[in-house]
């Protein structure tokens, strides 16, 4: 305040609005009532729960909320993923970014179940295409995938986003399909991001996902996921339907065209042959490289193929664009 005083002699401190919202100041009395025997045990003090408290009741639950969270980090109490869960929605209500809660906070986190995926959005294979970009080329190709799989989001366990796309990677490199068929399938994917054999391609892809498991999550062990069909009833059509509209598209990365059909051909291998759910998850991506007009119709039937795969609230809706909504 003294240096805004020198350097801004006309700065008027904005006044006061302490946060005393009842709700809110129940529930984080609840969770500091909660960790109290730990933070007692883990810190000296006697007096810094009760104090606690009367800061979040009698001066500011914003505040007291920051303050619990510090003691928390500082006294290196292990929190379980429930409670670390309902820390971040508390913090989302007072309006801190994520990392206000868990950077520093120790997280007894559960292990990695790649069935749940905690994400809203996008995620494996279909989550790296995504990212990919005309300036990928060899030598950065692998920093490029550990941009991707450091990313873990807020409610995944250290290393999820590895794991999930490591399980994607292997469904691949062990399926049926030929290596033309994979190729095909990154080109279109990612817009013609790399130019690499599909196999080597996906080698490297668990190389570096193996390696970032190895420092996040080194009890993790990763197995070849067996072939699965359950759901490719649903799926095949909308690829067989979007083939029909895309019969004379082509995708055109810089050194050379890849026909629809050939892309169409190799969706339907993935989700007839490896993983339906995969291969959805593909077929979503490459609607923008082939400017794929979709309907209303479509659009709903994506969203309910997406909540049967058990995909986040926002994964559909990311291609939402495409839609051609009626005025």
């Amino acid at each position: 305040m003294n240096r805004l005083r020198q350097n801004r002699r006309s700065y008027v401190p904005p006044p006061v609005r302490p946060v005393r919202d009842a709700d809110l100041c129940r529930e984080v009395v609840t969770e500091i009532r909660g960790v109290a025997a730990d933070l007692a045990g883990a810190c000296a003090s006697p007096d810094l729960v009760p104090g606690l408290e009367q800061v979040v009741a009698l001066a500011d639950v914003d505040v007291g909320f920051r303050l619990f969270l510090r003691a928390l980090k500082a006294c290196s109490v292990r929190v379980p993923k429930e409670r670390y869960d309902r820390f971040r929605g508390l913090g989302e209500r007072l309006g801190h970014p994520v990392a206000v809660v868990r950077e520093g906070l120790d997280v007894d986190w559960p292990p990695i179940d790649t069935t749940r995926r905690d994400t809203s959005w996008d995620f494996g294979l279909s989550l790296l295409a995504g990212n990919a970009h005309q300036d990928w080329h060899a030598g950065v190709a692998r920093e490029e995938i550990h941009r991707v799989v450091d990313g873990d989001e807020p409610g995944q366990s250290p290393g999820t986003t590895a794991a999930l796309l490591l399980e994607d990677a292997l469904r691949l490199l062990h399926s049926p399909l030929s290596d033309e068929t994979i190729t095909t399938l990154w080109v279109a994917v990612s817009d013609g991001a790399l130019r690499v054999d599909g196999r080597d391609w996906l080698r490297l892809v668990a190389d570096v996902c193996e390696e970032r498991l190895g420092g996040a999550a080194p009890a993790y062990t990763p197995v070849v996921p067996p072939a699965r069909t359950d759901g490719a009833d649903l799926v095949l059509p909308e690829v067989r339907e979007t083939a029909l509209t895309v019969a004379d598209k082509a995708i055109s990365p810089h050194w050379q065209p890849v026909p629809a059909g050939k892309v169409t051909a190799a969706l339907e291998q993935v989700v007839s042959r490896v993983d339906p759910d995969l291969g959805f998850r593909l077929f979503l991506r490459v609607l923008r490289p082939l400017s794929v007009p979709v309907t209303p119709g479509q659009y709903g039937r994506y969203r309910a193929i997406g909540e049967r795969f058990g995909y986040g609230e926002h994964h559909v809706d990311e291609f939402d664009t495409l839609v051609e909504w009626t005025a």
